[in-house]
């Protein structure tokens, strides 16, 4: 769809099928994910006859409408979405094909810090992403499809390594943090960072860009 400013964007409409806001709650972790120094898809919801839909601004096009390639961690990995794939994977990518590989292994680690703080266990190969940036090199896409999962167990789809398979808890990925370029002192900061952004969630809930009421808000995102 073209937003009110003309440029390109997503609009996701609720299913008949949901039992809770899934469209406020996904504007609600990407602003969410904003405060904690994530970069990611800039997205608010706009009511169409009383229908939540979320409005999520196209990241792969530039000032002019030109396209920006853009491949999936799937493409870049050359991985189907029913293999087990893992972030190290994807750090070794980084590592091969990145810009500032140092930004983004860092970047990408936070990504996963949030992830596990607001159960988001959709995290497949597709729901990640690269944009091209010169000569053959890439950078981490913003964060996109960052959907909370309350009622599910706290277990990533994309392993954190072979050796460790699925995240479940903040010991696996503090364990692992030298991997994306983080020191142990550097990767409490980061945990320190991401936590009182995601302890804000009821403050950016009701704001006018998610729109929950504050008689209907409840603590979907567990610390």
């Amino acid at each position: 769809m073209i937003d009110e400013d003309g440029f390109l964007a997503l609009g996701k409409f609720p299913s008949v099928g949901d039992t809770r806001s899934v469209t406020r709650a996904e504007v609600l972790a990407l602003c969410l994910a904003q405060q904690a120094g994530i970069k990611s898809a800039p997205a608010r919801i706009v009511e169409l006859e009383g229908i939540p839909v979320a409005i999520i601004r196209r990241f792969d096009r530039d000032g002019a409408d030109g396209r920006i390639p853009y491949q999936s961690a799937a493409t870049v990995l050359q991985a189907s979405r029913e293999e087990e794939r893992s972030y190290t994977e994807i750090a070794d990518a980084i590592r091969s094909i990145g810009l500032a590989p140092t930004v983004y292994l860092q970047q990408l680690w936070r990504r996963l810090v949030f992830n596990l703080l607001i159960t988001n266990v959709d995290d497949h190969l597709q729901n990640h992403g690269f944009l091209h940036v010169q000569n053959g090199l890439w950078r981490l896409a913003p964060a996109f499809d960052l959907n909370p999962f309350p009622d599910k167990e706290r277990e990533s789809k994309t392993w954190l390594s072979e050796e460790d398979g699925p995240i479940t808890d903040l010991g696996m990925l503090l364990a692992r943090s030298s991997y994306f370029a983080l020191s142990q002192t550097a990767a409490l900061a980061v945990l320190a960072d991401v936590y009182t952004a995601v302890a804000q969630w009821r403050k950016i809930a009701v704001s006018p860009t998610v729109g929950l009421r504050e008689r209907l808000t409840t603590p979907f995102i567990i610390l």
